[in-house]
């Protein structure tokens, strides 16, 4: 992997960047494109998007002493966002703080359900640890206490020595419509309907945005401290993926992954570049 070019060691501080749509309006659409060149005391912190507004939060902090380009796209609507993400950096070989590169992407969508305690009434035969919908009826009635089997969290925390250097690309989008039980949200054309038998979408509307993720990430150090932490889950499939990775030395992983758990309408907004005009 080529360094980037070296620039002269100055300070920089990039001041914290929030990128959200606070209250989701029909037709909205928030697009930034950014690239950076830095080099010399690094630190940045950025947030993107709004939590349950937007899809999903990213949260990405860089420090540290080195240089690093990054180049950037967001697009947000609401309910639903695209961010394309790539950075490439080298730590000075007389850095006296190793550049520190941390992201994390907190789902919207609800995890995966188990009971907290034992239900048994005239309909209801639960036991405690019985994997239950966030959807259920007993759950969103306040009737059963339930734990979440995940935090919906995608992240990654790098720290790469001196004279060493370090890449990181991410390309996800990510979309978490209203339904159900959403308090003040009554429009069916934007949202779905929950069916128990099913444990599914009875029905949605033409403009519902959808409940999915879906992302392509490679990360690389050629030396360092490299810590991975994933925890997502669908409701509706019952699937969990769990993974903690610490790892000392190079390390380099290329991934897709996807969770498609309720697809959105014919005629919702996809941030397909064709919905600008």
């Amino acid at each position: 992997m080529q360094k980037p070019p070296l620039l002269p060691l100055v300070f920089i501080l990039l001041l914290l960047l929030t990128l959200s749509l606070p209250v989701p309006v029909e037709g909205t659409r928030f697009s930034h494109t950014a690239h950076y060149e830095v080099g010399g005391l690094i630190d940045l912190d950025k947030q993107i998007g709004d939590p349950c507004d937007t899809g999903a939060y990213k949260t990405q902090t860089v420090k540290g002493y080195g240089e690093m380009t990054k180049s950037e796209e967001i697009d947000i609507a609401p309910n639903i966002m695209a961010v394309d993400d790539e950075m490439n950096w080298f730590t000075a070989e007389d850095a006296i703080r190793n550049l520190e590169v941390t992201a994390t992407i907190e789902l919207c969508a609800r995890p995966l359900s188990a009971a907290a305690e034992v239900y048994d009434d005239y309909d209801y035969a639960i036991d405690e640890g019985d994997i239950i919908s966030p959807y259920h009826p007993l759950v969103v009635d306040g009737k059963l206490d339930v734990t979440s089997k995940t935090t919906q969290t995608w992240g990654i925390y790098v720290t790469t020595d001196q004279g060493e250097e370090g890449a990181y690309v991410t390309d996800f989008i990510a979309a978490y419509g209203p339904g159900p039980y959403d308090e003040d949200f009554h429009d069916g054309l934007y949202s779905w309907e929950y069916d128990r038998e099913k444990n599914d979408a009875d029905d949605y509307g033409d403009r519902y945005v959808g409940n999915y993720f879906d992302i392509d990430s490679e990360l690389y150090t050629s030396g360092g401290v490299t810590r991975r932490y994933i925890s997502m889950s669908s409701p509706f499939s019952y699937a969990v993926l769990d993974e903690q990775l610490d790892v000392v030395g190079m390390t380099e992983i290329t991934e897709t992954f996807s969770m498609d758990n309720l697809e959105p309408g014919p005629d919702a907004i996809t941030l397909a570049w064709h919905e600008l005009f």
